[in-house]
């Protein structure tokens, strides 16, 4: 196997984090919960060095469950201090080399069929997809055709937990935010690049974007964090269009509407994409505050914040371990709720739905305890 499996970038990215002394070893949640030095980003580096020059290379059973053992959170990318290393970058160049070399597990290819195919994941075990059209047609009734505002709820929130994205419909209304959604759910692309499959995620982040300049908007309010990532780094559809998470449009709303309501305290969890990949920690809280609600902080938060195991495919590659992430995720939630926090709110519709029954509070998507909070002032 050579080096141009990879990137040239990624070649020398892996071969400088295997040559670290671990200054992330601490901060991987897949560490944590396995104890094995393999799942940690120098063993997951160390083994791409030997892909590189092995026989099997990314074809090798312990590379390929090696490169699917992460959420891509990037916990690991706030300790690390090595010039040129990306951990979650190398995780999807790796990861698109093990699908050229075929062996990207069953569980993924499937997944990014269903997305192809404008499905969303429900379940996560056994895993389930439906196709998300009721959820659209409920949602555009809330809406305004031709206003220049589309809401894009992301597979997160129609799949996982599809209550959120009607919420975040029926927030942005109570705001007085006039919006407008696609004719039918297009994926952006990110379960393709969590498996691999390049062309895929290409493919489409396209046909969103084709979408998105047919529906001749000016803004997109995205509401899955880790849709918001990918759409404000590769900027699909026409220039001038402006890509941003929906708390940021929510908390521009009520600082402008200045309409307090709701009280009590509330813990919030900052989803990783939101706040380690975008920085998007003071526009969830300002929301929050600005409902007339005291935050209750996570033992970790905003860049050190915990992840709850939903991401990069994690749920259907190594369930136990997703299952790891979320219940140290839920005993930071318990502490809270020991200060008096009587609700989690989290950024992220998926978080929010692994969450709910797993801590010892009500769990909130962002835009639920928006839509709530204003509808309580009718």
């Amino acid at each position: 196997m050579s080096a141009a499996a990879l990137p040239e970038a990624q070649v020398v990215a892996a071969q400088r984090c295997a040559s670290c002394p671990k200054m992330c070893r601490s901060a991987c949640p897949t560490l944590a919960v396995t104890a094995n030095e393999r799942h940690q980003p120098w063993g997951h580096a160390r083994t791409v060095v030997a892909a590189l020059g092995g026989q099997d290379g990314f074809a090798e059973p312990a590379t390929v469950a090696a490169a699917f053992a992460c959420a891509t959170c990037g916990a690991c990318t706030v300790p690390c201090l090595v010039k040129g290393v990306e951990t979650t970058e190398l995780s999807w160049a790796v990861r698109a080399a093990v699908f050229d070399a075929g062996a990207t597990p069953a569980a993924g290819l499937r997944a990014v069929a269903e997305a192809s195919a404008g499905r969303v994941r429900v379940a996560d075990s056994p895993p389930a997809w439906t196709d998300p059209a009721a959820t659209l047609d409920a949602l555009r009734r809330l809406a305004t055709p031709g206003a220049d505002l589309l809401l894009l709820p992301g597979c997160g929130a129609l799949g996982h937990r599809p209550e959120a994205a009607l919420a975040a419909g029926r927030a942005l209304r109570g705001l007085r935010i006039a919006f407008t959604v696609l004719d039918e759910h297009r994926c952006c692309g990110a379960p393709a690049r969590s498996f691999g499959d390049t062309a895929a995620a290409v493919a489409m982040l396209d046909r969103l974007g084709a979408a998105i300049a047919a529906a001749a908007v000016r803004r997109v309010a995205v509401q899955s964090p880790s849709c918001a990532h990918l759409l404000a780094t590769h900027a699909p559809g026409p220039a001038g269009v402006a890509v941003e998470p929906l708390a940021g449009v929510l908390a521009a709303g009520l600082a402008s509407a200045g309409t307090p309501a709701g009280h009590g305290r509330v813990a919030y969890h900052d989803p990783c994409f939101l706040a380690r990949h975008l920085d998007h920690t003071a526009e969830p809280r300002a929301v929050l505050r600005t409902l007339g609600h005291e935050v209750v902080e996570l033992r970790g938060r905003g860049a050190t914040t915990a992840c709850s195991g939903g991401g990069g495919g994690l749920p259907l590659t190594h369930p136990a371990i997703a299952d790891g992430y979320r219940d140290r995720l839920a005993a930071a939630v318990a502490e809270a709720a020991g200060a008096g926090a009587a609700a989690l709110v989290t950024g992220c519709a998926t978080c929010a739905a692994r969450l709910a029954g797993a801590v010892p509070v009500p769990v909130l998507e962002l835009a639920e305890a928006c839509a709530a909070a204003l509808e309580a002032r009718r």
